[in-house]
């Protein structure tokens, strides 16, 4: 049974999660804002999708609840196909929970949305203050924060006091209220609320409690007299406004001074508590000093400050300086500087002040002005002097300044002296002090270089044991001389002195740019270092900018006030143009064009002379050398080349053969050439000449040929030139038995004696020789033929080689 309804609690569950499931994918609510004032309408709408499973293919209705009430039915309209929405007039409570409902048969929610109601505001930073006037009244302010439109509100204003209460309506559209004066005391504690009302509901802000004269806000007081009664002190009389006189009560009072021309000396500030009646002096002041005085009160701690009265200026009494003076002793053989300045316990104690210098040796004024810093001569007997401020008052004995004189100045000086800016108007100064020395203090001086030259400088004083300062209150892109002097007991140190900048920027303008000594090769330019007050810093260099064409810029950079160019092109027009660079940036100058010169009569005679020496000695020495160096310059220019027409085998020897080659390093005797064989061509008596042409391929059958002797075949349509080469297969002998053996030779060059250009030379072959041969018979083959002598002849004309082979006579 049991588990009977646990498995239909488990179908239900699953139902109607099916069915919300289903549902919820139905639509969906929208509402134009998530909080409304309250009794403010709403509109909200209902958005049914088309594949709803609830309302497909059905007819259905759509409803809407409020917190589980049903919306009346005359409130709901549909917008759109598929958009159904609700106007609710008003909504009541703090939250509103709105559902959209899809009814077929039952009502399934689609979606819903839940919306805040907010109340009507409450009234915010409420105030009161009283103003004192003839007519004195208390006025309230409140802040009535965002009210809802077409919903009128009613303020009221509740006063309680310890024995009454007061309510006052308050116009409408009107946050403030004026009480009146009977419904206040100066000195009554009130409690004031404010209360906003509607036909919704109403609202009130918190409570606020104060007492009505700790709220006033009191006018201006007048200083109506100020009395320089006593030395260092002022006594103000003051009173309230005339409108606030009657109010006799205890204020705090508070009294502001400066002084006049921006003396040293902050602003004074004295608060007292004080009736009107009563007076104020304020002592510790500047003798014979002009402040400027102003003052304000108010009622008690928690009131508000009355604004500042109009300035009074008063003197403070005169009175003699007091207090030590700086001082700062430069000597220089007889004449000495001495500048000084008020130290922090100085007291001029009056506006015009004048100092004396004086010796204490010799009793002698040195020096009176009104200056801080006097120039004077000492004697040797001089050994300390003595400094006094004076007044109109005068000047008292115990403000003297001794000074001590110390001629002795080329003691150790400090090290690793350096200055670093630090910001615009301060420069970070630092040193390292001088070791194994006695060192009472150090001297840090500088002065502007852009002032005068009688310009003071400026000085301070170190304690002994520092090693670093910083200065201040100078001028940015102002160049300072910075100096450091060690003080020993002794004398003065050497001085060490750098130029420095606080800051640097470029300099105000670059220099002008001036050429000298031009050209057709070469310029100089020139210009001047530009002033100190234009320079704006340390000058790092300059950059001239040299060109003719736009693309072929020469940069030349330099420390100098002058550059030189060379290398130029004569009469071309160039363009120059100089940068000067500093820390702080660079500035250009103007551009200068010039024209280089044309080369001149001069010029071109001073160019051409030594050229032509030049190459007059040039010419001489090679001919010199030709002429000395004959055998040698002939053999490389004109090799010797043997003429076959003119020569003789007999009397070619290595010395002959090597005229025309580069000489040997060493020399050797000349010896014989021996040719490796001799071949004589022995022509067969059956063979004969053909119209002055002698067949080819016809050797001696009964020939000595050498083992190494070489045959050539010639082609019988060549044209060949009748050379021929003989070869020895021993030394030559007069009295040879063999006879030499002649090998035809297969060059292609003409002879020196030709025959008419155009006709082919007549082939000719290598013939045996015997020891004594005629004319008739040197061929073999000419002895069995049937031409003459002379032709034979002729033959021999043709061939001048083959005559020169007869070695009969050797």
């Amino acid at each position: 049974m049991a588990s009977v309804w646990l498995e239909l609690l488990l179908w239900m569950y699953i139902y109607v999660v099916i069915k919300v499931t289903g549902a919820s994918s139905c639509g969906q609510v929208y509402t134009p804002t998530p909080v409304v004032l309250a009794g403010s309408p709403i509109s909200v709408s209902c958005s049914v999708e088309e594949n709803c499973p609830l309302t497909a293919g059905k007819e259905f209705l759509v409803q809407w609840m409020i917190n589980n009430q049903f919306v009346p039915r005359n409130l709901t309209y549909q917008e759109s196909n598929g958009t159904y929405s609700v106007l609710i007039p008003r909504l009541q409570g703090t939250i509103a929970s709105i559902v959209c409902l899809v009814c077929v048969q039952d009502c399934q929610i689609v979606d819903g949305v839940d919306v805040k109601i907010r109340n009507l505001p409450v009234p915010q930073n409420l105030s009161c203050a009283l103003t004192l006037v003839k007519m004195p009244s208390l006025r309230c302010d409140w802040n009535p924060g965002q009210e809802i439109a077409n919903l009128p509100t009613d303020y009221t204003l509740h006063i309680f006091r310890a024995k009454s209460q007061k309510i006052y309506a308050i116009p409408h559209g009107q946050h403030f209220f004026v009480v009146p004066r009977e419904a206040f005391g100066y000195f009554s504690e009130l409690e004031i609320s404010v209360t906003a009302a509607n036909v919704l509901a109403n609202t009130t802000s918190d409570p606020l409690n104060f007492i009505p004269l700790n709220t006033a806000r009191f006018d201006p007081p007048n200083i109506t007299r100020i009395e320089a009664h006593r030395y260092g002190c002022l006594k103000y009389s003051w009173s309230l406004s005339e409108a606030q006189k009657w109010l006799q009560l205890t204020f705090i009072v508070q009294l502001r001074l400066k002084t006049v021309n921006n003396q040293p000396n902050k602003d004074l500030v004295y608060t007292s508590r004080q009736q009107q009646i009563n007076t104020i002096e304020v002592c510790g002041l500047l003798h014979w000093t002009d402040y400027r005085s102003t003052m304000r009160v108010k009622y008690c701690a928690t009131s508000e400050w009355s604004k500042w009265s109009d300035l009074k200026t008063a003197t403070t009494l005169k009175m003699a300086p007091a207090g030590r003076l700086d001082t700062w002793l430069k000597v220089n053989n007889q004449t000495a500087q001495l500048y000084w300045k008020p130290s922090q316990q100085f007291r001029a104690n009056g506006q015009n002040l004048s100092y004396s210098v004086e010796s204490k040796e010799t009793k002698k004024r040195l020096c009176v002005t009104a200056e801080t810093y006097c120039y004077f001569n000492l004697t040797k007997w001089d050994k300390k002097i003595s400094l006094r401020a004076r007044n109109e008052v005068g000047s008292s004995d115990h403000n003297e300044v001794p000074v001590a004189v110390h001629r002795n100045k080329d003691l150790e000086s400090v090290s690793n002296f350096s200055v670093h800016p630090q910001s615009n108007t301060s420069l970070d100064v630092i040193w390292k002090s001088p070791a194994f020395s006695n060192v009472t203090s150090y001297v840090l001086e500088w002065r502007s270089l852009c002032g005068t030259t009688a310009a003071p400088l400026s000085f301070t004083l170190i304690h002994k044991n520092k090693s670093n300062t910083t200065l201040t209150g100078l001028e940015p892109y102002k160049p300072y001389n910075i100096s450091i002097y060690p003080r020993y007991v002794k004398g003065i140190g050497r001085p060490l002195t750098v130029l420095a900048y606080s800051s640097e920027k470029a300099p105000s303008e670059a220099p002008e740019l001036n050429y000298e000594d031009i050209s057709h090769s070469r310029l100089k330019f020139h210009w001047d270092e530009i002033p100190l007050q234009k320079r704006n810093g340390i000058i790092q260099g300059y950059t001239l900018y040299f060109w003719h064409k736009m693309n072929d810029i020469k940069e030349i950079m330099t420390t100098e006030t002058s550059v030189e160019v060379k290398d130029l092109q004569p009469h071309t027009k160039y363009h120059a143009l100089l940068s000067i660079r500093t820390m702080g940036g660079c500035v250009n100058g103007s551009v200068l064009s010039l024209t280089t010169g044309r080369l001149d009569g001069i010029e071109m005679v001073l160019f051409v002379i030594p050229a032509c020496i030049g190459a007059s000695l040039l010419v001489i020495i090679i001919v010199f050398t030709c002429f000395g160096k004959q055998e040698r310059v002939k053999m490389c220019l004109w090799p010797i080349i043997p003429d076959p027409a003119n020569s003789s085998i007999k009397r070619w020897t290595t010395t002959d053969s090597l005229q025309g080659l580069p000489a040997f390093k060493e020399d050797k005797d000349p010896v014989l050439v021996y040719l490796s064989h001799l071949s004589l061509l022995d022509m067969t008596e059956k063979e004969h000449f053909k119209s002055g042409y002698v067949k080819e391929n016809q050797w001696p059958d009964d020939m000595n040929i050498h083992a190494d002797t070489q045959s050539c075949d010639l082609e019988l349509e060549r044209e060949s030139v009748p050379y021929a080469t003989v070869l020895f297969s021993t030394p030559y002998q007069i009295n040879s038995s063999n006879p030499p053996a002649y090998v035809r030779s297969e060059s292609t060059q003409p002879l020196l004696a030709g025959d008419e250009p155009g006709s082919p030379p007549p082939p000719y072959e290598n013939v045996p020789r015997g020891g004594a041969v005629s004319a008739l018979n040197r061929f073999s083959a000419f002895s069995q033929s049937s031409q003459s002598e002379e032709e034979s002849d002729e033959l021999w004309e043709e061939f001048p080689m083959l005559r020169s082979l007869e070695v009969n006579h050797i």
